[in-house]
């Protein structure tokens, strides 16, 4: 039997496609406050979105490590789930923030 994990399947692909940028998003975050109470690094100078807008990015880039994994075993339909998860949260970033950056 194979390990759930090491399965060439479509919504195990889209589900780790959405688990994986969570987490690293909440990991992020905290990583940001911690330095942010230390002193560290201040959002003096940037948008008020800035923070959340670029963690937002990055964690969805967590992504692209996963789909290399998969990509190396030949999972194919696991990385299609991913990929389609990983538009779906562009799309969802584009729509909160990308308009207003369009705007000016």
């Amino acid at each position: 039997m194979t390990p759930f994990v090491k399965r060439d399947s479509f919504w195990l692909g889209f589900g780790m496609g959405l688990l994986i940028p969570s987490i690293a998003y909440a990991l992020l975050l905290t990583i940001y406050q911690l330095l942010d109470t230390m002193g560290v690094l201040s959002d003096i100078g940037f948008a008020e979105d800035f923070r959340v807008r670029t963690l937002g990015l990055f964690a969805i880039c967590a992504n692209l490590i996963l789909m290399q994994r998969y990509r190396k075993s030949y999972h194919y339909e696991t990385i299609r789930g991913i990929l389609l998860a990983s538009m779906l949260l562009v799309g969802i970033w584009f729509w909160i923030f990308g308009l207003k950056i369009l705007e000016g």
